[in-house]
């Protein structure tokens, strides 16, 4: 019986448009082969199909094609055995009318389809990873496949090579864009969760591209009014601070060196809070992208830093600058009056009578008159100059730039006339001050030499009668 006539390859156009759509609709590898195998028994006088996949050396069958339904196979073939092993191992297409010839046919696949009187097989290549797989097509009637025959099961073969290389593209960009999703939600409730701000903003940070919900908590701002205004940064930073931290800024973003500062933001409530502010820049390869950065509350960190140096250099009782400090202000007096060719005076101011205060009334009542007394010394004084408390009821006094003697005495008589006036918690026990005064460069110019010799003008003004003030060296 003769074999119909095949139309040629070029009439098949159609159908192999059909089957390459086909092909590519298959998103996974299954789903690809089986697609291949149906459009192979289509395209050729082909009687069964089935499709292999290489694992592990082996090339495993798991179902075959009548044309009109699946039916499971459980083949696994090594290299070497029959026509698959010849396939697997050396790559090339197989086309046989002869049931003898070399390769023979798997004896497994003639015992499940029967007594098979032709065969194609077709390896299948991915584009990166060699074998992937192989099409085989039988008959159980006579004939002869073509070399046509076997042209067309190689089209398709490389169609669904093509198709393959494709699904594992999507897949893996599938299996990124999962990750990177997943990646996000988690890096999301990180954000969320640490008590900071975290920012993403241009490069030059003029505005917000994404801020953590902690701005509302923190600031008491939502995140769409920082990412709706421009400028809405350095709008909340501290009037004091803005200069400051605009010029650190500047400097670190065009250095190309990451950004850090310290300073106050107004929250919304008006409140003033220190925040850390650290930022660097996003790249991809050398190419600048964005800024990204995290913004944490230090207030308590701050509030505890400035105790520090509270209790380093101010008198706890008073407030006044203490021991410590002034000296450190007498050595900045002295180096500036040097550069500057300047005068200043110091004075040591000792009260006069408060021990009756102390011993009549008692201690608390005893602090009290001190800490009234530091008021009215520093409402004698100007800005520039420092008032400190030595220990005890003795205090010292810088006043910087003094042109002259005259302007001294006018500041001595305040300093006098203020202490003596009444003292509410003091009952009638009169409270009075003596001051020793000495003068840069005047008397001296050693910081040691000049507290001595103010404090000797001090004991001076005490033994001529207290409530007065006696110069250096008279």
């Amino acid at each position: 019986m003769s074999r119909k006539h095949k139309p040629s390859l070029d009439s098949q156009i159609e159908p192999f448009t059909k089957a390459c759509n086909r092909i590519h609709a298959s998103l996974e590898m299954p789903s690809i082969m089986r697609a291949s195998v149906t459009s192979a028994l289509e395209l050729v006088d082909a009687e069964i199909g089935a499709t292999g996949l290489l694992i592990d050396g082996q090339m495993a069958f798991s179902e075959c094609f009548n044309g009109k339904k699946w039916t499971p196979l459980q083949f696994r073939f090594h290299a070497g055995d029959g026509v698959v092993g010849h396939i697997i191992k050396h790559g090339h297409s197989f086309l046989s009318n002869d049931p003898a010839q070399e390769p023979r046919i798997n004896p497994e696949i003639e015992m499940e389809i029967g007594n098979i009187r032709q065969l194609i097989g077709v390896p299948v290549f991915g584009q990166q990873d060699g074998l992937i797989g192989c099409i085989l097509i039988f008959n159980r009637k006579s004939g002869t496949f073509s070399e046509d025959d076997l042209n067309r099961v190689e089209h398709l073969a490389s169609i669904a090579s093509i198709a393959v290389e494709n699904a594992i593209k999507i897949s893996e960009r599938q299996r990124i864009e999962e990750d990177l999703q997943k990646s996000v939600a988690t890096y999301r409730t990180l954000v969320e969760q640490i008590p900071a701000i975290t920012y993403i903003a241009t490069l030059d940070r003029s505005r917000m591209l994404f801020v953590s919900p902690q701005v509302e908590t923190l600031l008491g701002y939502a995140p769409d009014d920082f990412l709706s205004e421009s400028d809405m940064w350095q709008k909340q930073i501290h009037d004091e601070d803005r200069e400051r931290v605009l010029t650190e800024f500047k400097h670190s973003y065009r250095a190309g060196k990451p950004f850090h500062s310290e300073y106050r933001i107004t929250r919304h409530d008006g409140e003033e809070v220190w925040f850390k502010d650290a930022a660097d820049v996003v790249r991809d390869n050398e190419q600048a992208l964005y800024l990204q950065g995290v913004m944490y509350d230090v207030t308590e960190r701050k509030q505890f830093e400035e105790k520090l140096v509270q209790m380093a250099h101010f008198d706890p009782l008073t407030g006044l600058a203490n021991r410590s400090l002034f000296d450190d202000r007498l050595s900045q007096a002295i180096a500036q009056a040097k550069r500057q060719k300047q005068r200043f005076a110091v004075l040591y101011l000792d009260l006069d009578g408060f021990k009756a205060v102390n011993d009549s009334m008692g201690h608390k009542i005893g602090d009290e008159v001190l800490t009234e007394t530091a008021i009215r010394l520093q409402q004698c004084v100007r800005e520039i100059d420092t008032v400190a408390r030595m220990g005890g009821d003795e205090f010292t006094i810088i006043l910087n730039h003094i042109s002259s003697n005259a302007d001294i005495s006018m500041i001595a008589d305040k300093l006098l006339e203020a202490v003596c006036a009444p003292y509410a918690k003091a009952g009638d026990n009169e409270i009075s001050i003596s001051i020793g005064i000495t003068l840069y460069p005047d008397h001296c110019t050693d910081k040691d030499a000049l507290i001595t010799a103010a404090d000797n003008a001090m004991y001076e003004a005490k033994n001529s009668g207290k409530n007065r003030y006696c110069f250096s060296g008279k």
